[in-house]
Formats: structure tokens, C-alpha cells, sequence
């Protein structure tokens, strides 16, 4: 059984969950044992509506060493279950004893890993490396990953390291629908010297994005500051972008939900999307897209998107610069730095780029060699493995 300690709410959105969703899957569809546990309520319809067995802590999600009494209770309570005789568990749902934890926030503290390391495998996601992780596990899956200094690190010596982005724990839609190629047995005569990521470049094609394609638009989960609101309203300003069919993929916990729906009703042209099943096939009918920093990049590269980011939370600045730097995105700017300046940038960007076909297909190849949409599979066979 893997355990997965993971929270989302309106201040951190719903990224930390979504990931661990996918690995999630790749566990399932092993035939492992997986239970989500949250500090509070807010996931729970996600997990529920997932199917996905989940304990809530009914905790501060930013408190966690306060958590652990409650949640180490849990663990001996799944540790006993463990140690039963086999007769017991070959009438229980699962056979297997071992146990692992797959704890995935920014919240962590050195005494909080090293009380779940004491008793129990653990693995910890980690996006910025805030201090030395006492694990045994450790998941970085970012552009940037192989370049923080874990090897380094005299306390990672005996830590297995999964790092890059051939680990991005994508659903498993974005493996399918970016047509990842390696599987297919025959290739004709043409395409037999072609790279499963050139393949993937005719595929996405071949999916019907056109230079008349739509624009997405994805700002997180939550988005408190209606960056979408904002950058609709700025696109309706030029003439060669307020007729281009906009699609806006929104969360539940979008407190501003009403204003864009509000907006939608005004214009035709614009269509919000919440709480999405197919983000996929949204991304694949898209010209561009217009991202904040996070997973969804990941997706869009996945997907042979075009992508202008930018960023509004500190931790996602990193992961945008990198992406410009390396020529898979264009850059909209840091929202917290300049945010009139940020909407501006990134609206006159888009009309630049809808406008360049030679551009956007160089930003499709690049994305493409980027990811493969296989990262959760080999994250659940690391974590298999461990057990």
C-alpha cells in the first residue's frame, strides 16, 4: 500500500493533488493499494469522484508537525493490519505488508520526515529543495531538477534521486493523447528515421489545431487574482484577438467564477470550462495557450501546445524562466512583480505569436522532446520497487 499525504484548497490550488492523482493511477492500475490522506475537507470530492479511498486529518494543512500524532496513528494502524497473519490478508482486500508514504507539500519540517522515516518508506515531491529531506525517496521532476545540487548533498547519499522531467507525473490522457509513439509496431517507409517526438509533431497536426485554433486559457485551480478575467479583457482590446474563440478551464475553487461566466455571457466567443475531464482534448484543439507556471505546463508540452507562461506565486517563477530560457515558451512576466505590466506583455505576445506558424511549430517540437506523458508510470515503478 502506498500512502499519499497531500493537500488542496483555495491558497495552494489543487496542484499538489492532481500529481499525486496520476501517480496515483499508475499505482492502481498495478494493483496496488492507495489512500489519500488530506488535512481537511476540501478534496474530497475530487477523491471521491476518483473513486480513491482517502483519510481527512481535520488539521491545519500548514501545521504539519501538529498532524502527525493523528496521522502516525493511522500508519500503526495500517502497519498492524500489515502484520497479520497471510491466511488473514489473502481474505483482505490487498495481500501486501509492506507500506510506503508519498507525502507531497510545501509545508514539510526536517522533524516531520524524520519521524515518518523512522517507521515507514518514505518518499517526498519536491519542487525547490528548502532544506536537506531526511527520505528515502526523492521526486523532482522539473526541468530544473538535475540541477539543484541533490547529489551533492551528503545527506541524499543513500536517498534514491528521481530526477528530470522523463518523471513528470502526467495523467495518463496525455500519454494517449500526445500519441506517444513507441509502442506502434509498423512505421511506414517515410517515417521510419522519425523521432517518437517528430511523430508526435505530425500527430498533433493531424489532430486539426490550425492557425484559426482556439485560445486556452489556464490560470490554476483557484486563481485570486481573475488573471483570466484580467487577460480576456485585455485580448478584447485588439482586433486581431477578439474574435478568436477562447476557452477558460476554471476550478471550483475559483472565487471569481461568477465575473468570468458574467464575461462569457457577454462575449461568444468566450467559454468557461469547470472543473474539466477532458483537458487533454481541450489542449489538442488549441492554436495557444496562455499558462501560469506548474504541472500544466508539463501537459501543454505533452500536447505539442504553443505556450506563453508566466507567473503569480514564487515558486513558479523558477520553472517559467526556465522554460523561456530553453525556447519552449514565450515569457509573460511575474504577476507579483508587475501585474499590469505582466497582462500587457502577455496579450501582445499572444497576437505576435498567433501570427508566426514558423514560431508556434518550433515551440511544438521543442515541447514535444520535453515530455513523454509517461513520468507516473515510472514513478509508480520506482516506488513499487522500494517495497
Amino acid at each position: 500500500m502506498v500512502v499519499i499525504r497531500a493537500d488542496a484548497n483555495s491558497k495552494i490550488g489543487m496542484g499538489h493533488v492532481m500529481r499525486c492523482l496520476s501517480v496515483a493511477d499508475a499505482l492502481l492500475k498495478r494493483g496496488e493499494e492507495v489512500l489519500f490522506v488530506t488535512a481537511d475537507d476540501t478534496p474530497v470530492p475530487l477523491l471521491t469522484k476518483k473513486g480513491v479511498p482517502y483519510r481527512v486529518l481535520h488539521t491545519d494543512y500548514a501545521d504539519m508537525e501538529a498532524e502527525l500524532p493523528g496521522l502516525l496513528c493511522i500508519l500503526q494502524e495500517l502497519t498492524q493490519r500489515a502484520e497479520l497473519p497471510e491466511e488473514v490478508l489473502s481474505r483482505m482486500s490487498s495481500q501486501r505488508k509492506d507500506i510506503a508514504i508519498l507525502v507531497d507539500s510545501y509545508y514539510v519540517t526536517e522533524k516531520y520526515l524524520a519521524a515518518l522515516k523512522k517507521r515507514i518508506t518514505t518518499i517526498y515531491m519536491d519542487d525547490i529543495y528548502a532544506f536537506s529531506y531526511p527520505v528515502d525517496m526523492l521526486i523532482n521532476y522539473n526541468i530544473y531538477g538535475e540541477e539543484m545540487g541533490y547529489e551533492k548533498d551528503a545527506a541524499f547519499a543513500d536517498t534514491k534521486l528521481l530526477l528530470g522531467t522523463e518523471y513528470v507525473p502526467l495523467r495518463e490522457e496525455f500519454a494517449a493523447g500526445a500519441g506517444y509513439a513507441q509502442s506502434r509496431k509498423e512505421l511506414s517507409a517515410e517515417t521510419e528515421n522519425v523521432t517518437p517526438a517528430e511523430d508526435r509533431l505530425h500527430q498533433t497536426a493531424e489532430q486539426g489545431r490550425t492557425a484559426d485554433g482556439g485560445i486556452l486559457i489556464t490560470t490554476g485551480g483557484s486563481d485570486s487574482f481573475n488573471l483570466a478575467g484580467q487577460l480576456l479583457m485585455e485580448a478584447m482590446k485588439y482586433d486581431a484577438l477578439k474574435e478568436k474563440e477562447y476557452h477558460v478551464v476554471s476550478g471550483s475553487l475559483n472565487p471569481h467564477i461568477g465575473e468570468l461566466q458574467a464575461l462569457a455571457q457577454k462575449h461568444e466567443n468566450i467559454h468557461i470550462h469547470c472543473n474539466v475531464t477532458n483537458m487533454a482534448e481541450l489542449m489538442a484543439e488549441s492554436e495557444v495557450a496562455l499558462s501560469a507556471g506548474g504541472s500544466t505546463l508539463y501537459e501543454l508540452c505533452a500536447m505539442g501546445v504553443p505556450v506563453i507562461a508566466f507567473s503569480f506565486a514564487e515558486n513558479q517563477e523558477r520553472l517559467v524562466q526556465t522554460f523561456v530560457k530553453r525556447g519552449i515558451a514565450q515569457y509573460g512576466g511575474n504577476y507579483r512583480t508587475d501585474g499590469n505590466k505582466m497582462i500587457q506583455n502577455t496579450i501582445a505576445g499572444l497576437e505576435k505569436l498567433c501570427g508566426d506558424e514558423a514560431l508556434k511549430t518550433e515551440y511544438r517540437r521543442k515541447a514535444l522532446q520535453l515530455v513523454d506523458g509517461r513520468g507516473a508510470e515510472r514513478i509508480a515503478e520506482a516506488l513499487l520497487s522500494e517495497q
